[in-house]
């Protein structure tokens, strides 16, 4: 698993899955008590407040209970994982391109300080997904951020149809103020091992011969149990 300095400390567990990772392994105690999302490429972010607890359609986490595993599902979008700079809540978002437009990571914002929190209290890091290496859409798509969220053409496209969607999220959650952002720079369409083998899974590369739900990196992020029970 990978993680990013920003998030470590003794109060957190975090973590950003590859292709061979299992899960359940590496975290007991965790994994199999985690809330469960269905993941819809949309903006609802749900507050978790139980152990194995059914979110219903949501593409965001958030929680202030120890304990509780917020794991989201990804092969080629953006995973988020955040944490509250005092170590009280943790969140995770699942941003694909959808999501990014429609305003996920503004919908974070929103339910932060509805709670009666502020994002600049918040730290960020962003976790493999597809770059502009590899990422092509059609310009629709580059227009919709442009012309829909105003971002600056070069950003959202460095190189013609292709999108950077790590760096639209990023400035993102830099708009709404959170305090620090930190980014993996792995893709997940063409990063491999040092034994070649890919090392994430991929819609975009594998959709023909994946399974879909299976076939998925996972990012995971939990308040530190004091005593996280056994599996």
């Amino acid at each position: 698993m990978l993680t990013v300095p920003l998030l470590d400390s003794p109060a957190i567990v975090h973590a950003f899955g590859t292709r061979h990772d299992d899960m359940a392994a590496l975290l007991p105690g965790y994994w199999a008590r985690r809330p469960v999302q269905h993941e819809r490429h949309g903006t609802r972010i749900a507050v978790v407040t139980a152990p194995n607890e059914d979110c219903g359609e949501a593409d965001g986490m958030l929680t202030d209970r120890p304990g509780l595993l917020l794991a989201i599902a990804t092969a080629d979008c953006v995973p988020v994982l955040l944490a509250r700079a005092d170590g009280r809540e943790v969140a995770a978002l699942h941003a694909g391109w959808r999501g990014a437009q429609a305003g996920i990571v503004d919908a974070f914002a929103d339910l932060v300080r509805a709670r009666g929190g502020d994002p600049g209290d918040w730290l960020a890091a962003i976790g493999p997904a597809a770059h502009p290496c590899c990422y092509e859409v059609g310009d629709e798509v580059i227009d919709g951020f442009v012309a829909g969220r105003g971002h600056a053409r070069a950003l959202v496209a460095p190189r013609p149809r292709r999108l950077d969607l790590p760096a639209i999220v990023r400035r993102q959650l830099e708009d709404i103020g959170v305090r620090a952002v930190a980014a993996r720079d792995e893709c997940t369409m063409c990063h491999v091992r040092a034994d070649g083998r890919c090392a994430f899974h991929s819609y975009r590369r594998d959709r023909a011969t994946r399974t879909p739900v299976v076939d998925v990196n996972w990012s995971v992020i939990a308040l530190a149990a004091p005593h996280p029970p056994c599996r």
